[in-house]
């Protein structure tokens, strides 16, 4: 009896993982625009003088009207040598290039945002990070949904680089979460986005003022910015497949702890009722899950919870395939092995820690209890 319930229960997760593989092949695109719009992209930095050379680089790649567009990168008060490679990029630059500094007093990605917005003079804002590398189209895939006059928000792709083994393991991890925010958009009920590869008009940035409830929160940027415009404009948000940034995996173990903390912490500041009950169902299922592997070792019934194990992980390599193959990349079975042994322990273990203690980013601690509002 007890197995049953927990083939019933792995079952419905399976066949879920199977629709929203479903959705995810027929996302719908949006590759024209009638009109070009102006568009900023807003890079907020700190401390990245390793990453700023590639970033300009693959910036200066982009094909889009030289006139409509503008970058904007905007210093969180770095003590590195950022000037000096800025610098060297600016006199020939194929687009007009503005490098603002936060001012002492004032810090983080969001007064970072908020700086880049007021200095903006276009009607899109897209915004990525520091250690990003875009397609060349990656600007007009981004602005062509504002065609439709209810679109105010536009969610991309985003992917791990992967270089080496370890890194193919982050990168299969990361995907779903991509996966799960496109799907939840086309159902109608937005939980989650990445500021990695985001665009929405600089009107309704500006109307919706999304920050100021939650300024202490040092990210979310994202996702306050969804929720708020989620509750004004239901219909209002769209996932851009097509659009694929490629962004760096934290560098170790190390790194991706305290990237998944603050993440968690994230969620944990900015989630409502409706947004939270998910986030802890997914958690109760993958508490379910070791639950009903330990108790059918123990009782010899492991028989039973076989074919459900196997739809498990046979939705989940299709899931995790798919949106890799819409990012140009490969699928590697022996990474998607090694999150099948780990990754429901790890599930419940950053769960519970997203709750505890400090974590550190862009050399700054700050605390996991911090909330919306404080």
């Amino acid at each position: 009896m007890i197995l049953s319930f927990f083939s019933l229960v792995i079952l419905i997760y399976g066949l879920a993982l199977l629709f929203a593989s479903k959705i995810w092949r027929k996302l719908p695109e949006i590759s024209e625009s009638g009109e070009n719009k102006s568009v900023s992209i807003i890079i907020p930095f700190r401390n990245e003088e390793e990453n700023l050379t590639e970033l300009l680089k693959s910036l200066a790649l982009l094909e889009y009207p030289k006139e409509q567009l503008e970058i904007i990168l905007v210093n969180d008060h770095s003590e590195d040598d950022f000037n000096q490679i800025i610098q060297s990029f600016e006199s020939n630059f194929p687009y007009k290039i503005t490098l603002l500094s936060l001012p002492e007093g004032i810090y983080g990605k969001k007064m970072a945002i908020i700086a880049g917005v007021g200095k903006s003079n276009s009607e899109i804002i897209l915004t990525s990070d520091a250690d990003c590398t875009f397609p060349q189209n990656w600007v007009q895939k981004m602005q062509a949904p504002f065609e439709i006059n209810h679109i105010q928000l536009v969610s991309g792709n985003v992917v791990f680089k992967a270089q080496n083994f370890l890194y193919r393991i982050f990168q299969m991890e990361f995907v779903p979460l991509i996966g799960v925010g496109a799907v939840s958009i086309e159902l109608g009920n937005p939980t989650m986005a990445n500021g990695a590869n985001l665009a929405f008009r600089k009107s309704t940035f500006e109307k919706l003022n999304p920050y100021a409830n939650n300024i202490a929160i040092p990210s979310g940027d994202d996702v306050f910015l969804l929720q708020k415009i989620k509750a004004k404009h239901a219909n209002g948000i769209f996932f851009q497949k097509e659009a694929v940034v490629e962004t760096k995996p934290p560098k170790d173990f190390a790194s991706f702890y305290q990237q998944r903390k603050r993440w968690a912490a994230k969620w944990r500041a900015t989630s409502s009722l409706s947004e939270t009950l998910p986030a802890l169902g997914i958690w109760s299922f993958h508490l379910l899950y070791i639950t009903a592997i330990i108790y059918s070792l123990i009782t010899a019934e492991y028989l039973i919870l076989l074919p459900v194990l196997l739809l498990k992980i046979i939705s989940e390599g299709i899931f995790i395939s798919l949106i890799l193959k819409s990012c140009h990349k490969v699928f590697n079975f022996g990474a998607f092995a090694i999150l099948q042994l780990f990754y429901s322990f790890y599930v419940l273990l950053f769960g519970l820690l997203a709750n505890f203690g400090n974590y550190s980013w862009k050399e700054r601690k700050y605390n996991t209890n911090e909330r919306a509002g404080n």
